[in-house]
């Protein structure tokens, strides 16, 4: 649901004329690829440290030339998701800021809610899950998003809740009119 949400979002900014960019992350740049091979393979601060590199890395050469010439860059995964997966692996938040500390704050944070069926229903309709979607942590998941949507506030970052088992469209203009009041 949510890269089908950000396709759209990207869909309508470039109807209204303006330049946007999506990405990800982990990225895929080589060490965005090597982490999300590794993510099975390493746990805890280890992969915390890896995403953490990664997130660098993409900011380095992906976003910031992008931001400096003046384009909006949405990003599929950011902080927020590291402040939800890094503690289900057993990582304290604190950690997780600590190695973030020099990342560049999001003008907006979207927070995309699905409640716990809903959640556990896509997962069940997929072919592979990785170790995080594994044995039903749907309200650990939801737990630690409502941690991070809250240190997120804390930094300053104005975040908008949208639950994505909602109306699609409501959800789409809801998240360009926020992007909007920001750019």
């Amino acid at each position: 649901g949510k890269s089908t949400l950000i396709r759209a979002v990207q869909a309508r900014l470039l109807e209204m004329n303006i330049d946007v960019h999506v990405t990800k992350e982990p990225s895929n740049s080589k060490i965005g690829i090597f982490t999300r091979s590794a993510a099975e393979l390493f746990s805890g601060k280890t992969l915390a440290c890896l995403v953490a590199a990664d997130r660098y890395d993409h900011l380095e050469k992906e976003i910031l030339p992008l931001l400096q010439q003046g384009e909006l860059v949405i990003t599929d995964r950011y902080i927020l998701s590291s402040l939800i997966l890094q503690p289900m692996d057993g990582v304290d938040t604190l950690f997780v800021e600590k190695v973030n500390n020099e990342i560049i704050l999001p003008d907006l944070q979207i927070a995309v809610w699905a409640n716990e069926e809903v959640l556990k229903m896509r997962l069940s309709e997929r072919d592979k899950l990785t170790r995080f979607e594994k044995n039903n942590r749907s309200v650990e998941e939801l737990k630690n998003m409502k941690n991070g949507v809250r240190i997120i506030q804390e930094w300053g970052v104005p975040v908008v809740n949208v639950f994505n088992n909602s109306d699609f469209e409501e959800n789409v203009l809801l998240i360009v009119e926020n992007i909007l009041s920001v750019i």
